[in-house]
């Protein structure tokens, strides 16, 4: 064979550095691409030209073979490495941790409550008491990373914010705004806009609507009803007494015109939980005065007395709103009556006519009332949504929304 000239040579180094810088252009122009393919490792070892150029290159330990026999890429892992050296794993970057945080190992819907509402814990229940599977409820912080929701009390967070997630979201994860207080009774942070992607309220607007009580219809079957002993005609009972409130200007004005048994610290006649449903239930009508006016905020004040059989006689939102979810004649609204002496006459009359009194007890025999478990209804229901609706959902101004 004929020995080749220097040209020649010359033309095939040419041929072979040519080859390696492409080869270079291309592994680092798509490092993630399979540009080299073999039947197995100790073939590329007997290839003399892929030989020369993997001894050029370094690039010994880019190469894998895979379990179909074919060589693999790991830049991503070992890229700068040199050839029989070990080096210590690196930090991951931005996109390795957002990479980490796109899929959880868990398959049960997690649901994070991020702080006790105003400090104060409550008991976590299986969500199967409310028929939901596949959910679990927790506070535990080193689950951040895994859970699909997390629930963050509104009355909780700091003016700065501080003490909301800190840490990167997970793509999955969904932020949800949790608040049972008014408008009126709710701080206003500017910060809060387009940071939730869900909200958990009273109102009936919200993504995961928890009212504090609810009618439940009966299964056909007439209930058997008894109503309490009565021997008070109005009570009322309140320690939040504000002079510039709606109610303590109708109050002051309705109590000069009929008796109303006063509890509460503002009467200096506390009560305690076992005696509440035993005060109430003496009473025939009971204020149901909210704190403030707003839509939907209908709370336990109306509710408690309701199942416990006493009239509520409502201060809040127009009846029409309570009519959405309370028989029109289970209560008494103080908008039906012109002044808060006609309101008094009106009750005075009740007193002195049985069945009229009691045509407000009918709803009774088809409806039972039933209570709001607060956080753990909120958090169960939060599992029951994500679980069903996964579409791209944020909250874009929470403040405009809300304080209406």
């Amino acid at each position: 064979m004929p020995k080749p000239t220097s040209k020649t040579q010359s033309v095939l180094i040419a041929l072979v550095v040519l080859a390696c810088f492409v080869a270079i252009f291309c592994m680092y122009h798509e490092p993630t691409r399979t540009w080299f393919k073999c039947p197995a490792a100790q073939v590329l070892t007997n290839n003399v030209s892929a030989e020369l150029c993997l001894r050029l290159l370094k690039m010994e330990n880019y190469t894998q073979t895979d379990s179909n026999n074919n060589c693999n890429s790991d830049s991503e892992t070992k890229q700068g490495q040199h050839p029989g050296t070990t080096t210590t794993p690196r930090p991951p970057t931005t996109t390795t941790a957002t990479k980490l945080t796109t899929a959880k190992s868990d398959p049960e819907t997690i649901i994070l409550i991020w702080m006790w509402p105003f400090g104060a814990p409550f008991t976590i229940l299986p969500c199967t008491i409310y028929n939901i599977d596949g959910c679990r409820v927790t506070a535990d912080r080193n689950l951040y990373n895994q859970a699909d929701g997390v629930l963050i009390h509104h009355r909780d967070i700091t003016g700065d914010i501080s003490n909301i997630p800190q840490q990167p979201r997970p793509v999955f994860q969904k932020w949800v705004w949790w608040n049972m207080e008014s408008p009126t009774h709710s701080q206003h942070y500017p910060q809060l806009k387009e940071l939730f992607n869900l909200t958990t309220s009273y109102r009936r607007d919200s993504d995961i609507p928890v009212q504090y009580g609810s009618l439940v219809q009966t299964n056909g079957e007439e209930i058997n009803y008894t109503i309490p002993q009565k021997d008070k005609l109005v009570c009322w009972i309140v320690s939040n007494w504000n002079p510039n409130y709606k109610r303590t200007h109708f109050f002051s004005e309705f109590s000069k015109h009929i008796a109303v048994d006063g509890y509460g610290g503002h009467f200096n006649r506390r009560i305690n939980q076992d005696d509440y449903s035993k005060t109430v239930g003496s009473c025939k009508f009971y204020l149901s005065f909210e704190n403030s006016v707003h839509k939907d905020y209908i709370t336990e004040k109306v509710f408690n007395p309701l199942r416990i059989g006493t009239v509520p006689v409502v201060l809040g939102p127009p009846r029409e709103n309570y009519e959405q979810y309370i028989p029109s004649g289970a209560f008494i609204h103080i908008d039906d009556f012109k002044t808060p002496k006609d309101l008094a006459d009106h009750l005075k009359s009740l007193d002195q006519n049985e069945d009229l009194y009691m045509q407000h007890f009918t709803w009774k025999k088809n409806f039972i009332v039933t209570h709001s478990s607060f956080g753990l209804e909120h958090s169960c229901m939060t599992c029951e949504y994500i679980k069903r609706f996964q579409n791209y959902k944020v909250v874009k101004d929470l403040n405009s929304w809300w304080f209406v």
